[in-house]
């Protein structure tokens, strides 16, 4: 397939001629990959990440007698695994099908002219579209992957929507299984302030209303997951709300609706915070946006709202190297007269200490 479809544009010859006059759509707003994440590099291979707990139990019994009985403390040990997987694809360009377009003006003479390698449009394709599509690809799976995925319609069925291709969220198992996980293990790393609204049968019943608003949903799910966290999550000093866009959004009409003053704080991303106990509610819209598109039953969609307190170090994503999301290798083959775009990265993902997360989904 054409990475461009020529006959979409009327070409006269003296239409748009330059890349600089083409209005490209704008980009969603992802955060900066350190914002709430710990970022580790050289995840080559499989690592371990080692545990242990503190002494357990109590000390203090003994009356400093003479020959004095040892105190039973232990120390637990345990771990987790990186586990990094490669993460690529290619994009094949062919100058034929850019001829019928104004990048006509671009492409070299002779024999150079099927070489797009110097080309302003293949150059800005590598550098700008890809970049952005692969960074947004590393968050999409860091969070969302799960080795068993499946769509609806395939055998055995799974959550993502009716003909999605499980090879984009099959890598690793990202945050949110890992999550999952957790909870399933330990049910008070969850509270339920959200599940009610999650539950709801259509599209239209898990949209938040003005019932909502008046219930404080938003605004009593931040309260729960502060009060309800882990006491050493709690006195943890880099504590940040994560969350859909749903979510916060929920929370600020919630704020206004109370009358209740608050201020919000632009990242130079773009990506817009409110607090809540003095804590940043930060709201990741990649996750609205990838629920919305790929996990959806056509009815309803899987767990629309979702919200997390840990902290930024808790949250972490490995990489063979992070400059790889940005590293693209840009090939002619004077062969097949193909220009190709190609990347690739190691990655994983982990929730480092699990008593150091509460969530509401």
């Amino acid at each position: 397939m054409a990475i461009i479809t020529p006959s979409q544009l009327t070409f006269n010859g003296e239409e748009a001629r330059q890349l600089s006059e083409v209005i490209f759509e704008k980009e969603f707003t992802n955060p900066e990959i350190g914002l709430f994440h710990d970022v580790v590099e050289g995840i080559k291979s499989k690592k371990q990440i080692a545990y242990m707990t503190q002494l357990s139990g109590l000390l203090g019994a003994g009356t400093n007698s003479c020959d004095p009985t040892s105190a039973s403390n232990t120390i637990t040990s345990s771990q987790k695994f990186w586990m990094p997987e490669p993460m690529s694809d290619r994009i094949t360009i062919c100058y034929s099908d850019l001829k019928e377009s104004f990048i006509n003006y671009s492409l070299g003479n002779g024999v150079k002219e099927a070489d797009l390698t110097n080309v302003d449009f293949f150059n800005y394709v590598a550098n700008v579209l890809m970049k952005y599509k692969v960074y947004e690809a590393a968050l999409r799976l860091a969070w969302l992957g799960d080795t068993d995925a499946a769509a609806t319609d395939d055998s055995p069925s799974g959550d993502l929507t009716a003909g999605t291709n499980a090879a984009y969220f099959n890598k690793i198992d990202g945050l949110w299984k890992q999550i999952f996980a957790i909870v399933a293990a330990d049910a008070s790393r969850k509270t339920t302030n959200l599940t009610s609204k999650n539950g709801q049968a259509t599209f239209a019943l898990q949209a938040f209303n003005s019932t909502d608003t008046s219930n404080k949903v938003a605004m009593n799910t931040f309260q729960e997951l502060l009060y309800g966290a882990d006491l050493r999550l709690q006195e943890q000093p880099d504590l940040v709300f994560v969350c859909t866009k749903s979510v916060q959004d929920q929370y600020t009409r919630e704020l206004k609706a109370s009358n209740v003053a608050y201020t919000t704080e632009r990242y130079e991303n773009g990506i817009t915070v409110v607090k809540s106990d003095g804590i940043e509610i930060i709201s990741f819209s990649l996750w609205d946006r990838i629920i919305k598109t790929y996990y959806s039953n056509g009815t309803k969609y899987l767990l629309p709202h979702r919200a997390i307190l840990t902290t930024r170090k808790n949250l972490g994503i490995g990489f063979d190297s992070v400059g790889s999301l940005a590293e693209f290798e840009l090939i002619y083959d004077p062969v097949t007269k193909k220009n190709h775009i190609d990347f690739a990265v190691n990655m994983d993902a982990k929730v480092k200490e699990d008593y150091l997360i509460q969530v509401a989904y």
